[in-house]
């Protein structure tokens, strides 16, 4: 089998870790396969420069030959150059891991929608709030829709996102697929670069009586900070002393002004000395942090996933998170759930855990035996078996 996967937008972040994971997997459990993998110049270079890719007969790299990963070119692209790409190619089977797929592929096609915000009405609702405009949003929900309808295959991160896209798109008749993303224990363990100015602080902080809580995010408008802000006075009250550390700043957010606001309601609530920027931390340096913090928190309200929170759990962390359905579904009984606006009860949650040591022990061992239930590699096999369902379907 040959698959060609259409990496056209991966550039940073989660889009590149994710293609990383899942191709540091494929020689091992699709030995007898071949993959064409078309990416940004950028990104192919990092990828061939990769000790993990220098000895991959069975993996090709290809340049998407555009500068801009949108707009008329990545059309072009997508629709016009990829149905040729598989002529050319003997493609069995096309892989759209970018959410965006081909109408017409020439071959089957399996796809990965992975982005919420097109699909999840409590974003829109904010957006409308802060008087922002939808309508790019809406054309590109457009455009996953139509990709959709025709992919042979549709995956989804977890089963919560694939229902989110049911409401506007019936699925029955359709292939649908809900499989977790996974998690590479072994590497995530020998994370051992400690930050130590803040692990000296953070010493200090305990030995003052505080709880250190930890949030690992950019900041932006879905990320739900906000009630982690209004939560802190009343932590306060219920005589729960918190640092909350979060690894956001104002030069990795495009929402500053939203940001600006943020930090402006923590001086208006005099909880400015509880809420830590860290800025950005690389992921080698993210083990040992987890390790020095108490409970991880996480507000978002809009994720298909939710990467971070596997980390925490790994860590052995207790997690309270907002109760939404993809939260819920990731965490399953190891978390504790608030109701997703609610300060009052987000501060209450929190402080169940901090002030109770028992249960944050049962929690915390909860934690490790749910992160054990991701794996990169079962996550690569099960991809594989769904390329080779769709290009020899039964």
């Amino acid at each position: 089998m040959h698959i060609l996967i259409n990496a056209a937008s991966a550039q940073m972040g989660g889009a590149v870790t994710y293609l990383q994971n899942v191709l540091r997997w494929f020689p091992e459990v699709a030995p007898d396969d071949q993959c064409t993998v078309y990416l940004p110049a950028a990104t192919r270079a990092k990828f061939e420069e990769h000790p993990a890719f220098a000895e991959t007969p069975n993996l090709r790299f290809e340049t998407y030959p555009y500068a801009e990963s949108g707009g008329a070119a990545r059309l072009y692209f997508d629709q016009v150059a990829i149905p040729r790409l598989v002529r050319r190619h003997g493609i069995d089977v096309l892989f759209s891991s970018t959410g965006f797929g081909t109408v017409f592929p020439a071959c089957p096609q399996v796809l990965l929608v992975r982005n919420p915000v097109y699909f999840n009405k409590d974003f829109h609702a904010r957006y409308r709030q802060l008087g922002r405009s939808l309508q790019r949003n809406t054309l590109r929900r457009w455009h996953s829709l139509l990709s959709i309808r025709s992919a042979d295959i549709v995956m989804f991160p977890t089963r919560a996102m694939q229902d989110m896209v049911a409401q506007y798109i019936p699925l029955h008749g359709k292939r649908t697929e809900a499989i977790h993303y996974g998690f590479e224990h072994s590497a995530f363990s020998q994370n051992g670069t400690a930050l130590s100015d803040v692990e000296a602080a953070v010493r200090r902080w305990k030995a003052e009586g505080y709880a250190i809580l930890l949030s690992v995010s950019t900041y932006a408008v879905h990320k739900n900070f906000e009630v982690l802000i209004e939560a802190l006075p009343h932590l306060k009250a219920n005589g729960t002393r918190v640092k909350l550390l979060a690894t956001v700043s104002r030069d990795r957010t495009a929402d500053k002004a939203e940001y600006d606001a943020l930090l402006q309601r923590a001086r208006e609530l005099g909880v400015e000395d509880g809420f830590v920027e860290l800025g950005y931390v690389p992921y080698q340096q993210l083990g040992p942090l987890y390790r020095e913090a108490d409970l991880y928190v996480f507000p978002s309200f809009t994720e298909s996933f939710g990467h971070s929170m596997v980390e925490a759990m790994a860590a052995g962390l207790p997690v309270v998170a907002a109760g939404t359905p993809v939260n819920q579904e990731v965490c399953g009984a190891a978390g504790f759930y608030f109701r997703t606006f609610d300060p009052v009860d987000c501060a209450d949650k929190i402080t169940a855990v901090v002030q109770d040591a028992g249960q944050r022990a049962r929690y915390a061992e909860a934690s490790v035996a749910r992160s054990k239930d991701f794996s990169w590699r079962r996550y690569a096999e099960q991809l594989i078996a769904l390329c080779r369902d769709a290009a020899y379907p039964s």
